[in-house]
């Protein structure tokens, strides 16, 4: 997708303090839980394979939480997170929907292979 100059991961839960006790809450005991965090995080963090596949990517990608997007973004991806979209000098686009998010069944790799396919089409 040409004119992309940004990627932006949306994560499906709240930044912060209160909110990673209640992603991690609502993980263990509601069912919650968010297939792009499972991708980039484990139990210490961003994971080593993640961080490899951000090092391949062709341009940097930036994460945040729910409360954190600006209101433009949140307009965008209301009711799609958690998803990957790219940002275009006047708008964004759509690069990795939910539900390609949990075909990557947790794999980095696969994910950084489908970003790079949806940036070069």
């Amino acid at each position: 997708m040409p004119g992309i100059n940004r990627i932006i991961g949306v994560y499906h839960a709240d930044g912060g303090l209160i909110g990673e006790f209640k992603y991690i809450t609502g993980k263990f005991f509601g069912g919650e839980h968010c297939s792009l965090c499972d991708i980039t995080h484990g139990s210490l963090g961003k994971k080593d394979s993640w961080k490899k596949c951000e090092m391949k990517l062709r341009m940097p990608i930036d994460f945040v939480h729910l409360n954190e997007r600006n209101p433009k973004l949140e307009k965008y991806t209301d009711n799609l997170t958690p998803c990957i979209v790219g940002k275009t000098s006047t708008n964004y686009v759509m690069l990795v929907t939910k539900e390609e998010l949990a075909e990557c069944n947790k794999n980095p790799d696969i994910l950084t292979s489908l970003i790079e396919k949806k940036i070069e089409a």
